[in-house]
C-alpha cells in the first residue's frame, strides 16, 4: 500500500464528504423488493414521492429538493469558504451570505438549462440527491459552473460522484444521467442510449480528466488530492485498476396506478403496485442493454414513477422562478 493510502484510507475519504439526507426519507419514500434485473451488474431500485389522504405529494417533494440545490449546483470549495465563517459573521450576515449562495445556484442552474437547451426539469437534481442519499456516493466535481462558462468544454454524464467499495476496498466513480418521460420505454431507450456513450472509453477520459483539470474546486487536502489522482491517472498508480466505475440513473415517467388510487389507499397497497410494475420493467431494461451490446458494466438504476412527468417539470419550474 502506498504511502499515500496509509496516510489517509478510502473509506474515511469518501465518508468525510457525505451529507445527511436522513430526513428526505419523509418526502422520498424508498420500496424495498426482490426483483431481479436479468442483465449481470444492475441493481434496481425503486422511489417514489410519499402519499397523503390518497395523492402523490408532488409539490412537497420539489419544494424539499431545492434545499439541496447549493451542494449540487456550486463547487465545494465555493461552499466551504462560507461555511468556514459560521461564527465569525452575525448571524444575519452568515444569513445573508447562504442565501446568496441559495440563490447564485438556483440562476447557475437555470442558465446551464438553457444553455442546454433543456426545459428545467428536476431530473438532475434528484439522480445528484438519491445517488448521495442512497449511495452515499458523494459528489465530487460540480457539473454546473463548468456548463455555464463559455471557456471550458463540459459536456457527458450529469454528475460526478465517488464512493468506497468495501468489498475490495476501493474507490467507486460514479457518472450520472437523467432521464424523465412520459413514456417509460422512451426513458428506458434515452437511458441506455446515454449509458453506452458514456461508457466508452474516450467518454471515461473526458470524465476523469475534467475531475483532474478542476481537483481545486473539490475542496480537498493535498494530502486528499494526491489519494483522489491516484485512481484516476492511468499512467503513474496501480490504483487506476483497482478502481470501479458505476454507471447511476434515474429513470422517471407516468405512472397509471395513480389514477386508481383514492382517500383509502396505504402506501403498502400502493407500494404492491409499484412493484408489480417495477416487475414488467426490468426484463425490458435488460433486453434494450444486451440490444445496446452492453455488458461488464455496474449499473445502479433508480425507477421513479410519478402521476405526470410534465407536472412534475411544471412544479419545479414554478419553485426555481423558470419563466
Amino acid at each position: 500500500m502506498s504511502e499515500t493510502l496509509d496516510q489517509i484510507d478510502i473509506e474515511s475519504f469518501v465518508a468525510a464528504l457525505q451529507r445527511d439526507y436522513s430526513k428526505l426519507s419523509i418526502r422520498i419514500r424508498e420500496l424495498l423488493h426482490t426483483v431481479k434485473c436479468e442483465h449481470e451488474g444492475v441493481t434496481l431500485r425503486l422511489h417514489f414521492p410519499a402519499l397523503a389522504q390518497g395523492r402523490s405529494t408532488i409539490w412537497e417533494m420539489v419544494a424539499v429538493i431545492l434545499d439541496y440545490m447549493t451542494p449540487f449546483a456550486l463547487h465545494r470549495s465555493q461552499i466551504e469558504e462560507v461555511k468556514a465563517q459560521y461564527g465569525k459573521l452575525s448571524p444575519d450576515d452568515y444569513r445573508i451570505k447562504c442565501e446568496r449562495l441559495q440563490r447564485e445556484a438556483i440562476d447557475q442552474y437555470v442558465r446551464a438549462q438553457k444553455q442546454a437547451n433543456k426545459n428545467g426539469e428536476a431530473g438532475e437534481l434528484l439522480l445528484f440527491i438519491l445517488t448521495e442519499w442512497i449511495l452515499k456516493a458523494p459528489q465530487l466535481l460540480a457539473k454546473l459552473p463548468l456548463k455555464t462558462n463559455r471557456d471550458v468544454a463540459s459536456h457527458g454524464t450529469d454528475g460526478i460522484h465517488v464512493g468506497y467499495l468495501p468489498e475490495t476496498n476501493t474507490l467507486c466513480t460514479y457518472w450520472g444521467e437523467a432521464k424523465l418521460y412520459a413514456d417509460v420505454d422512451r426513458a428506458i431507450a434515452s437511458a441506455v442510449k446515454s449509458i453506452k456513450k458514456a461508457i466508452q472509453p474516450e467518454s471515461t477520459e473526458y470524465e476523469l480528466a475534467l475531475v483532474s483539470r478542476h481537483l481545486s474546486t473539490t475542496g480537498l487536502s493535498e494530502k486528499e488530492k494526491s489519494l483522489l489522482v491516484s485512481f484516476l491517472n492511468p499512467f503513474e498508480h496501480e490504483n487506476y485498476n483497482r478502481r470501479v466505475n458505476v454507471m447511476t440513473c434515474l429513470v422517471g415517467f407516468d405512472f397509471d396506478a395513480y389514477k386508481s388510487i383514492n382517500a383509502n389507499t396505504n402506501e403498502q397497497q400502493f407500494g404492491e403496485l409499484a412493484r408489480e410494475k417495477l416487475q414488467e420493467l426490468a426484463p425490458r431494461f435488460a433486453k434494450a442493454l444486451k440490444s445496446a451490446g452492453i455488458k461488464n458494466q455496474l449499473i445502479e438504476l433508480f425507477f421513479l414513477p410519478v402521476p405526470s412527468v410534465q407536472d412534475l417539470r411544471d412544479r419545479f419550474q414554478s419553485k426555481i422562478g423558470w419563466k
